[in-house]
């Protein structure tokens, strides 16, 4: 047998795409396509790569020429650590919580890494691992003391309108593109996903709510063939991953919200970009209607209905 080992990052993804096979009733013969889950859980295709690898020596997939990687035991006979899974679980509260204090401003924009500790509870391990990943997303920078600032978070309605003016511009144009090149597989397998969301919408969280949205958005800029395309569309949904989250749980319908991605999924499948430009253009000044009525909502929360929001998002208690 290959050698199986992996980082534990690694290993908290494979927990991660496991567990998202579980609640999909994957079975053998499904795909698993390297990049569609790259930009499901948000990391880069070399991590999934070696997870899928990972999957493959196991025996839980194997790669097939031309087609990726396809399950080789239904998802529900899949084992998983559970250590690993919590402190990945762990890490991904503390992301979110700390993600929607920056958002409401119950942070100062300087901050030290002593502070958080002592605000959430929370490992000097724990920290400085979430403050990477924020580093890494453009929200956070670090400063030559021992203070981190604020950067790239869209926590005004000035700054969130003004992104979604700017997708305005470049998002439609995209589909458009003399480099653009649809990746039908990739698309199945997002229509696939949406499909799944608007069959079980109860079980869809305001953060696979997001996930659903940011992949579909990259996944456009990708099929743009123009780097620099996805390159902005990753910066935007990084920067606006605290208020769409907030805007998702409050307003988002998970079937209305899908089937306007699924209308332009089809159309770009049937060669038809130039609706499907059109359509999007759409969503996005339908996204802009809803953020701006959910920054209304916000502002008049109490202290505790703004505390039992972000608990609720974040789904912590620390």
């Amino acid at each position: 047998m290959e050698n199986t080992a992996i980082t534990k990052l690694q290993q908290g993804l494979f927990n991660k795409v496991v567990s998202k096979l579980k609640a999909d009733q994957a079975t053998v013969g499904d795909s698993l396509n390297e990049s569609s889950l790259a930009q499901q859980f948000e990391v880069s295709r070399t991590p999934m790569r070696a997870v899928l690898n990972y999957m493959s020596a196991l025996g839980i997939a194997k790669a097939v020429p031309y087609k990726g990687f396809v399950l080789q035991l239904d998802a529900q006979s899949i084992e998983i650590a559970n250590t690993s899974d919590s402190e990945g679980s762990r890490q991904e509260k503390l992301y979110l919580r700390l993600l929607m204090d920056l958002f409401f401003g119950e942070i100062e924009s300087a901050f030290s890494e002593k502070e958080l500790q002592e605000r959430f509870h929370a490992s000097r391990g724990e920290v400085q691992g979430v403050l990477r990943l924020l580093e890494n997303d453009g929200i956070l920078r670090r400063s030559p003391g021992y203070k981190w600032h604020l950067d790239g978070v869209l926590n005004t309605l000035e700054r969130h309108t003004e992104s979604y003016r700017c997708r305005l511009i470049f998002e439609p144009a995209g589909l458009l593109e003399p480099s653009w090149s649809t990746d039908h597989i990739a698309l199945e397998n997002c229509r696939d996903r949406h499909l799944q969301a608007i069959q079980n919408p109860t079980t869809i969280s305001a953060s696979d709510l997001f996930s659903l949205s940011a992949g579909f958005h990259e996944l456009l800029a990708a099929c743009s063939g123009n780097r620099f395309l996805l390159g902005n569309m990753q910066q935007h949904n990084r920067m606006r991953k605290a208020t769409d989250l907030v805007s998702m749980h409050i307003q988002s319908s998970v079937t209305k919200s899908c089937k306007r991605r699924l209308d332009i999924i089809e159309l770009i499948l049937e060669d038809k970009n130039q609706d499907a430009s059109k359509k999007l253009t759409q969503l996005l000044e339908n996204d802009i209607h809803v953020m701006q009525r959910t920054y209304n909502n916000v502002v008049n929360l109490s202290q505790s209905e703004r505390e039992k929001l972000v608990s609720s998002i974040a789904d912590i208690d620390m």
